[in-house]
């Protein structure tokens, strides 16, 4: 653990920006105007100060525990056999995200890119380079994400190529939809956001105090939260209510409809740079998993388990349906799930760390 204990406050900034963006963003404009209409962008605001608030709870258990991750600390809070029963939850959920995020790729790949290619080629290309990164220390990742963070800037320049059409009218008037379904909007928002729960495992790996750690979290959320607004608004002043119903991935259709006389479909050259953070997703997640497995085995590293977790997961995506009917049941699944992890599980061990005063002091890499 020592040799990665190595990620800077910067990158750490980026690792978590990077393991948020992620596959979800292309369609996010389509499944948030099913609740909140055009007020979709407000939902966006919303979702971001619910991912700080999870967030939140989770720095707490670090600083709790700054020098373990949550394999390590929730033993310590509720005992042996039900902290490695919430490891091995933990280690499934990872997994099961990993392959989700896995055939949602695959799905848009063949859908506008990669038609004719067989699905397993794809399978093979996606998870062979996540397992190539993911078997590296947070060292080795954290440099790739940060360096990743760059196809960021060229996106949104793309994505504002198209403002030469928008019609700010389409977002008036504004809160008609009502609280109730902006809540709804930002619940599907928020878990296209996944991958903030990074942090119950970065925390000891960080050179850095923990209010240095916060700080860079915070950083990192804001980014993702005014980036995921600014692709909602994009979409919601291009389209009305009834076109944008029929437009799976807005995104993409915008882009598609932008021609200049040197370059003709720039929505193949958003999803060629889209590649990058998809992969980043699968690394962060399949990463996720394998080290779990390492820690509550017990294991030096992870490289083997890696290697593992990652051939299982190809043998799995090859048998898993890719019809829009399975995803969106396996999304919602997803979805809803999701919420055990990232915040009542982590608000249970919080609240039982502190009822019966089990805190660790000290972090070595302070600084």
């Amino acid at each position: 653990m020592k040799i990665e204990k190595m990620l800077s406050k910067t990158q750490l900034t980026f690792t978590i920006i990077q393991s948020q963006i992620g596959v979800g963003l292309l369609s996010l404009p389509y499944v948030v105007h099913k609740h909140a209409k055009h007020d979709g962008w407000i939902s966006g605001l919303v979702a971001g100060l619910g991912v700080f608030f999870l967030v939140f709870i989770m720095w707490l258990l670090g600083k709790r525990f700054p020098n373990d991750t949550i394999y390590d600390y929730s033993s310590k809070i509720v005992g042996k056999y039900i902290g490695n029963f919430i490891s091995f939850l933990y280690v499934l959920f990872f997994f099961i995200v990993t392959i989700f995020v896995v055939i949602l790729a695959i799905s848009v790949l063949k859908k506008w890119i990669l038609t004719f290619t067989p699905p397993y080629v794809l399978i093979l290309f996606i998870v062979g380079i996540g397992m190539y990164l993911a078997k590296e220390n947070l060292k080795v990742i954290g440099r790739f994400f940060n360096f990743a963070c760059v196809l960021i800037v060229v996106l949104i320049f793309l994505e504002f190529c198209s403002y030469k059409y928008v019609n700010y009218k389409y977002l008036f008037p504004i809160g008609q939809t009502g609280a109730k379904n902006i809540l709804l909007g930002a619940h599907d928002t928020l878990v296209s956001m996944l991958g903030f729960e990074f942090l119950l495992v970065l925390f000891p790996f960080v050179k850095g105090n923990p209010k240095s750690i916060l700080k860079c979290s915070t950083l990192a959320i804001s980014f993702v939260t005014l980036l995921y607004t600014f692709f909602l608004i994009t979409s919601y002043m291009s389209f009305s209510s009834a076109e944008i119903e029929i437009v799976p991935e807005p995104i993409l259709y915008l882009l598609k409809a932008l021609s200049f006389q040197v370059v003709e479909r720039l929505d193949l050259i958003f999803l060629s740079i889209w590649v990058v953070p998809i992969l980043t997703s699968v690394v962060t997640y399949l990463y996720l998993s394998s080290f779990g497995i390492s820690r509550i085995l017990k294991l030096k590293n992870h490289n083997k388990t890696t290697i593992m977790i990652g051939i299982l997961i190809s043998a799995i995506c090859f048998f898993v349906p890719q019809d829009e009917t399975f995803l969106s049941n396996f999304g919602t699944y997803v979805s809803y799930t999701s919420y055990l992890f990232i915040f009542i599980i982590p608000l249970i061990l919080l609240i039982i760390s502190i009822l019966r005063k089990r805190k660790e002091i000290g972090n070595p890499y302070e600084v």
